[in-house]
C-alpha cells in the first residue's frame, strides 16, 4: 500500500510539473506575441508617420518654391509702378514747378533753361543782368531758397500751380545797395560798374537780412504733349526774387 502511495504521489508531482511547464511555456508565448504585435504596431506607425513627413515634406518643397517666384513678381510689379509714376508726376505741372524750383537752388542753371529762359528772366529785372553775374552771385540769390506746393489745378491744356515761396527779402537787398552807393556818389567819388557789383554782392552775402514768404501761382501751358511754365503772364522775378520789382518800382 505504502509503494501504491508514493507511486501516486510521484505520478501526481510530474503531472503538476508538466501542467507548470506547459503553463509557462504558454505564457512565454503569449509576452512573445505580444512583443512581436508591439513591434508591428511601432513599425506600422512609423511607416505612416515617415508617410506623412514625405508628404509635408513635398508640400513644403512646392510651397517654398513659389515663395521666392511671387516675391520676385511683386517687385517687379512695384518698380513698373514706381517708374510709371515718376514719369507721370514728373512731367505734370507740380513735376514741372519742383524740377524748376530744385535746379535753382542746386545752381543747375543748364537744367533750369529746360523749364524757363533763365538768362531771359533775370534780365527783365533792371538791376540784375544775368549776362555780368558770375555763379557766386547766381547761387547767392537762391542759397535760401525754400518753396511749398500747396494746390494744383489742370484743365486739358493748361494748369495752374501754386507755392509759398520763401527767399531773401530783396527789398531790403536792394535798399541796402542804394544807400551805400548813395552814401559813397554824395561823397564826392565815382563808382565803376565793378565797384556797384561789389556793392551787390557784399548785401547778398549779408547773413542779417531776413527771409520773406510770399504765395504765387505759377500758370503752366500743354506744347507738343509737355508742361511748360508759361513766362508771359507769370512774374517769375517776384515769384524767385521777392521784393525785387517793388524796390526797384520805389527808386523810380
Amino acid at each position: 500500500m505504502e509503494e501504491k502511495e508514493k507511486k501516486q504521489e510521484e505520478v501526481k508531482k510530474s503531472t503538476e510539473g508538466t501542467n507548470n511547464t506547459v503553463k509557462e511555456t504558454k505564457s512565454t508565448e503569449k509576452k512573445t506575441n505580444a512583443k512581436r504585435n508591439d513591434t508591428s504596431k511601432q513599425e506600422g506607425d512609423k511607416k505612416k508617420e515617415n508617410s506623412k513627413v514625405k508628404g509635408k515634406v513635398t508640400v513644403e518643397g512646392k510651397k517654398s518654391k513659389k515663395a521666392p517666384i511671387i516675391t520676385a513678381i511683386v517687385i517687379i510689379a512695384i518698380i513698373i509702378l514706381a517708374i510709371v509714376l515718376y514719369v507721370v508726376f514728373a512731367n505734370g505741372p507740380k513735376g514741372v514747378v519742383e524740377g524748376m524750383f530744385n535746379a535753382l537752388k542746386n545752381g543747375d542753371y543748364d537744367k533750369v533753361n529746360e523749364y524757363i529762359n533763365y538768362n531771359e528772366v533775370i534780365s527783365s529785372s533792371d538791376i540784375l543782368d544775368s549776362e555780368s553775374l558770375d555763379e557766386e552771385t547766381m547761387n547767392l540769390l537762391f542759397e535760401k531758397l525754400s518753396w511749398k506746393i500747396t494746390e494744383t489745378t489742370k484743365e486739358e491744356n493748361t494748369a495752374s500751380v501754386t507755392v509759398e515761396v520763401t527767399n531773401k527779402n530783396f527789398r531790403t537787398i536792394i535798399a541796402n545797395y542804394m544807400q551805400n552807393a548813395l552814401r559813397v556818389a554824395f561823397s564826392g567819388q565815382e563808382l565803376s560798374d565793378a565797384e556797384m557789383e561789389n556793392y551787390l554782392l557784399e548785401e547778398l552775402r549779408n547773413e542779417d537780412v531776413e527771409t520773406t514768404t510770399t504765395t504765387q501761382t505759377i500758370n503752366l501751358t500743354k506744347q507738343d504733349g509737355k508742361w511748360v511754365i508759361n513766362t508771359t503772364d507769370t512774374n517769375l522775378i517776384d515769384i524767385l526774387l521777392p521784393g525785387l520789382n517793388e524796390a526797384v518800382n520805389s527808386l523810380s
